[in-house]
């Protein structure tokens, strides 16, 4: 009892370890090349491909994923930055002016038209996105800026990086996982199973097919761009 006492005031007392929780999610890996014609091709260093995972059994839910989630495009040097943004639906986009003269952020997309007015150098306006689809925007102004905001019915986007993916935290369950780059169709996975403290690697590699570019686009009121 003596010997217990002094370890006790000490503070020493050993008590049995906790268990370490499981992990909750797992994980997922692949590959993807974008291919024209049957022949991969390089997308910009600037406009990566992106990967997203769909449920096959949904679960039913309050909210939609990108409800409480707010991300910006900013307006600089005459350019969107970034050109791409993938997010889950719901998300509010926010697009700050940096520039020292006007833009006019607007999408003549069916899913999705939307048009911010003209606006000065500053935090900017912002347009929630509601709709999935890829959803082109432009400025009013000047012909050159353009940016894409693919809306998807997801929690889980990861972007392509040197060929390879990794979506991290996936909640145990079924899933497809879906390729994307902008221009390009959708490519589809066979469906895959996630199991938590685990990776699923995909046994092919997604291969999104480029499409031909757009051709150039109007201004908001259908006329042309002015010459420059």
């Amino acid at each position: 009892m003596r010997a217990l006492a002094i370890v006790i005031a000490f503070g020493l007392v050993l008590l049995p370890s906790a268990p370490r929780a499981a992990p909750a999610g797992g994980t997922v890996t692949g590959r993807l090349a974008v291919v024209q014609e049957g022949k991969r091709i390089a997308t910009p260093a600037d406009q990566p491909a992106y990967v997203y995972l769909v449920e096959l059994q949904p679960q039913r839910r309050k909210a939609r994923p990108g409800d409480s989630a707010t991300v910006r495009i900013i307006q600089r040097g005459e350019q969107f930055d970034p050109k791409i943004r993938v997010v889950s639906i719901g998300t509010t986009v926010v697009f700050p002016n940096d520039d020292f003269k006007e833009h006019n952020v607007f999408s003549p997309t069916a899913a999705d038209q939307f048009d911010l007015g003209r606006y000065d150098r500053g935090p900017g306006r912002s347009h929630k996105f509601d709709e999935p689809g890829d959803i082109d925007v432009y400025c009013d102004i000047h012909k050159n800026m353009r940016a894409t905001v693919k809306v998807v019915d997801s929690a889980w986007i990861a972007p392509v990086k040197d060929g390879a993916f990794t979506l991290t935290e996936v909640p145990p369950g079924s899933y497809k996982v879906v390729g994307w780059a902008r221009d390009s169709s959708e490519a589809w996975s066979d469906p895959i199973t996630v199991l938590a403290g685990a990776t699923t690697k995909l046994a092919d590699e997604l291969h999104p097919r480029f499409r031909k570019t757009p051709t150039a686009h109007t201004r908001k009121d259908g006329s042309p761009y002015p010459p420059y």
